[in-house]
């Protein structure tokens, strides 16, 4: 139940002393800023499998979202922050730099842009085998 007694509950009677008392989140009393979205195309939700090269070594990932610059991935043992690797998925090659990692998630920043033709290729088949709900798999090996 709101309380005007406690400045964290929302209540239309609640009225702070000052303006500079307006109740704020943790991470904004802190002084931590929400960081900067740099993505530079909206990502679209797929599910595929592919393979990708990290260090010489192939291992298999999913691909969660999908724009023509990036992903989302997933992998049970991921890449470093920071990694160059290798992608593959349905003949589509591509050079990527791990952007980020958190836990077996991470992006994938492409190093050049998915060419229009591949994207939707790509997004067609990942949007079908999300609504039916079983992963389209990669097809062709791993080149080293």
């Amino acid at each position: 139940m709101p309380s005007a007694s406690n400045p964290f509950h929302a209540s239309p009677t609640f009225r702070p002393a000052c303006e500079d008392c307006v109740p704020m989140s943790i991470a904004s009393a802190l002084g931590l800023k929400r960081r900067p979205d740099l993505r530079r195309n909206e990502r679209s939700r797929v599910f595929l499998t592919a393979k990708m090269l990290v260090s010489g070594q192939p291992c298999p990932i999913h691909l969660l979202d999908l724009s023509r610059h990036g992903a989302l991935a997933h992998a049970a043992d991921p890449p470093r922050d920071g990694e160059i690797v290798w992608v593959v998925c349905r003949g589509v090659e591509l050079l990527a730099r791990t952007a980020w990692i958190r836990g077996n998630r991470f992006g994938l920043a492409f190093d050049s842009g998915l060419p229009t033709a591949k994207y939707e290729i790509l997004l067609k088949e990942g949007r079908r085998a999300l609504s039916a709900q079983t992963p389209i798999v990669a097809q062709g090996p791993v080149a080293a």
